[in-house]
């Protein structure tokens, strides 16, 4: 792990920004996958990444991290996760005091090129106490929620669908209509659309997509093409899965692909 806001100051009680410092980040290329089990800090933590992707687990849902959008975790929520070979992880610690903006739970945040730089601005040594937190304040200043993205997939917890989530989970390709998982599990139709509708407030197909264009996200940070993505996540033709993928994460595959 390597610093990139280093400071003068020790940070006392297992603190990870020193005062008068608004905030900390932290760098983490693995050589092997990893994975994190769960913890939490008591600062607010932003989860993003240069390069690769990230897969965590808060609130009740797996969430994916790719580059241009990180994952806010509010201080004292606990999270586990893991990456891939080489991933590039950044973590940005928040002092509490720090922020004011009503994030409470963890949330999608726009990491724009800006900001990036800005983070990464903040690694040189010679900048004044005065500089370095007149930076930071403006680096928090320029952090939006990304509305048009979603990260998460939320998990049902109706035991009656845990076979059904973790196969689809194991296998996004499984295209298996909705008829033949309700016969799977012994219930109507009707009964299985409830179901997912009262647990994660969408239906069946929007849920398998969302777990389809994260699956694919790992499989681009894998340098896969795009016609062969498409046909691991159970698309039988590339258009349908780029406009899918678009519609879901905000971008093209390939798009996304130069910032893997």
């Amino acid at each position: 792990m390597t610093l990139l806001d280093v400071r003068p100051a020790a940070i006392a009680n297992d603190r990870l920004v020193a005062e008068p410092y608004l905030l900390r980040t932290k760098i983490h290329v693995p050589l092997h996958a990893t994975q994190w089990p769960s913890h939490e800090h008591p600062e607010h933590e932003l989860l993003w990444t240069d390069r690769g992707v990230v897969t965590m687990h808060t609130d009740g849902k797996q969430w994916t991290v790719a580059p241009g959008v990180g994952l806010w975790i509010p201080a004292g929520v606990p999270h586990e996760g893991s990456s891939r070979e080489s991933t590039e992880v950044r973590a940005t610690y928040f002092a509490p005091a720090s922020w004011s903006k009503p994030w409470d739970r963890p949330v999608a945040v726009t990491v724009r090129p800006a900001v990036r730089e800005l983070l990464v601005h903040l690694s040189r040594s010679n900048m004044s106490e005065e500089e370095r937190i007149r930076a930071q304040q403006v680096c928090i200043d320029m952090l939006e929620l990304a509305d048009a993205v979603r990260l998460d997939i939320p998990i049902p917890e109706d035991g009656r669908l845990a076979l059904l989530v973790e196969l689809i989970l194991s296998d996004p390709a499984d295209d298996r209509s909705l008829e033949q998982w309700a016969s799977m599990l012994n219930m109507t139709s009707r009964t299985l659309t409830r179901a997912f509708s009262a647990e994660v407030a969408m239906s069946f197909a929007q849920w398998r997509r969302l777990v389809r264009m994260r699956a694919a996200l790992g499989f681009l940070s894998e340098g896969l093409s795009v016609k062969v993505v498409a046909r691991k996540v159970g698309y039988s033709t590339t258009s349908a899965f780029v406009t899918a993928f678009r519609k879901t994460v905000g971008c093209t595959p390939g798009e996304l692909s130069t910032r893997l």
